[in-house]
């Protein structure tokens, strides 16, 4: 694939795309079906609004789901002096987002876009009833 995106022109539709040793085109794999992922109806007892279309694979993980490799929250009072600190979501604050695999959707609260987790099992909404959400 050429580095400049004005000369993608000059090269042919072979080496543009890519083709595999039989010359056909090559398969992209995704991981699994989000259908099969995603336990919507658990979703939907507690979020109702919430659909499949709200899931998508490149979305952030709740760090609070120990599916989740990042696991640093900021403090959620924006009057703090701590609040632009990360803290570490310790291991017994953490749980298994059985419903979600950990996924959060992408939400707006007003003005604010960010990420909601719908999970019904995640420690953050149990604890304090409303869903973690980050932006």
């Amino acid at each position: 694939m050429p580095r400049d995106p004005r000369d993608k022109c000059d090269v042919g539709w072979d080496e543009r795309y890519g083709t595999t040793w039989s010359g056909n085109l090559p398969q992209w794999e995704r991981t699994v079906c989000i259908e099969d992922t995603i336990d919507l109806d658990a979703i939907q007892a507690e979020f109702p609004w919430v659909k499949y279309t709200d899931f998508h694979f490149y979305h952030k993980k709740c760090p609070y789901s120990n599916e989740s490799s990042i696991h640093y929250v900021r403090d959620t009072d924006r009057s703090s002096a701590t609040y632009w600190q990360l803290e570490t979501v310790l291991g017994g604050d953490r749980t298994n987002h059985t419903s979600t695999d950990g996924m959060m959707i992408r939400y707006s609260r007003g003005s604010r876009h960010g990420w909601l987790c719908v999970d019904p099992d995640c420690s953050y909404y149990l604890t304090n009833n409303t869903p973690y959400f980050h932006y």
